[in-house]
Formats: structure tokens, C-alpha cells, sequence
């Protein structure tokens, strides 16, 4: 299942107003997040065995995946909407993190568009996953929040088959996916040519 927690067509939460002044999150420190973060560039390095060959963060927060990335030989860069992120991520990890909005700026696309913990912050995820040019998708999301319990600031919920079904009605087919930290579902897709 799916549930989408905010009225209409907007939220205030998506807005680059809202992270504006916002501290950045270090979640490659943190308990909570390192798994997700090491699960997901684990399968980015399977989608370049399968030949991919540039990969782009979208949502790449303080540039912590791209830290992880920044040996593996793939040419990696990331986008964020919070400034605080990318000055943490330009600055201290020295990886190559743009301040935009995906949604609504031109950007640069890889071979692989990594949207971990993302898509339950847009105002349309569907359309994100649908209209991606990458060939590859490496995504995650809660798999235990629902329309009663989730983070305040979320604007989607998604149980495990709800967000398999998110990334195959985009035209992926999952070839992995992973568990990890207790609550995050991590998964690597890929369009069939």
C-alpha cells in the first residue's frame, strides 16, 4: 500500500523555503543511516557491473553516499535543495554536490539516479520514477510507515509491495533489494532496452 499524507497538490515541506536555515544531517555517521547509505552504493557498484558508468545523487544530502562512491572509479556527482548540505558536502567531503531543485532546474543525469530516502519527500514520486532517464535506479524509503505512523515531515508512506509498485509503474524492473538498519528498504531497478 501507499498513502499519501499531505491535502492537495502542494506542501510546504517541499519548498525550498522550508530548508532554508536548516542544519545539515550527517547521516553517514549516524547509526540510523550508515547501513542505508552503505546498502545503497553496494548496489550501485552492481549496476556498474551491468554497465553503468555515471551516477547522480539526487537528494545527496551532505554528500555522504558520494563519499562512498568518490574511490569506486564512477564518475559521481549529486544534487540537494538544503545549501547547508552542499557547503558540508563541497567543503568537508569534497565531492562534487550542486545546491538545486531536481524538480524544477535542468540537471545533469546518470547512467544511475540514486533517490535514497527522497521519493517521500515529493510532491509527485510517481512522476519522478516515470519520467527518470537513467537506466538504472537505486531508491529507498521506510517500509514500516503508514498513514498513522511516519516521520512528521514525510509527504508519502509506502509498505514494502507499495514501493515495489512505485518503481515498476516507472518502468523498472528490481533485480535487488535490500533490509536494512530495521526499517529501510533499499532497492537497485533497471529499464530492460
Amino acid at each position: 500500500m501507499e498513502w499519501k499524507l499531505f491535502e492537495g497538490d502542494a506542501s510546504e515541506f517541499a519548498t525550498s523555503e522550508w530548508y532554508e536555515g536548516r542544519q545539515a544531517a550527517h547521516h553517514l555517521e549516524e547509526d540510523t543511516h550508515k547501513e542505508r547509505l552503505h546498502a545503497a552504493a553496494s548496489l550501485v557498484n552492481v549496476a556498474v557491473g551491468m554497465g553503468a558508468k555515471t551516477v547522480v545523487d539526487l537528494g545527496c544530502g551532505d554528500g555522504g553516499l558520494l563519499q562512498l562512491l568518490k574511490n569506486s572509479g564512477i564518475k559521481a556527482w549529486g544534487y540537494d535543495l538544503m545549501q547547508s548540505n552542499i557547503d558540508y558536502a563541497v567543503q568537508v567531503r569534497n565531492v562534487d554536490a550542486r545546491y538545486t531543485d531536481f524538480n524544477s532546474d535542468d540537471i545533469e543525469y546518470g547512467d544511475v539516479a540514486i533517490l535514497t530516502e527522497t521519493l517521500e519527500h515529493m510532491i509527485d514520486p510517481h512522476k519522478v520514477v516515470r519520467e527518470l532517464p537513467s537506466k538504472f535506479i537505486v531508491a529507498s524509503s521506510p517500509y514500516n510507515e503508514n498513514n498513522i505512523n511516519h516521520y512528521e515531515f514525510h509527504l508519502w508512506a509506502w509498505d514494502q509491495q507499495g514501493y515495489d509498485n512505485l518503481i515498476t509503474q516507472g518502468g523498472y524492473r528490481i533485480v535487488n533489494k535490500l533490509y536494512v538498519a530495521g526499517w529501510s528498504q533499499v532497492l537497485l531497478g533497471v529499464r530492460d532496452e
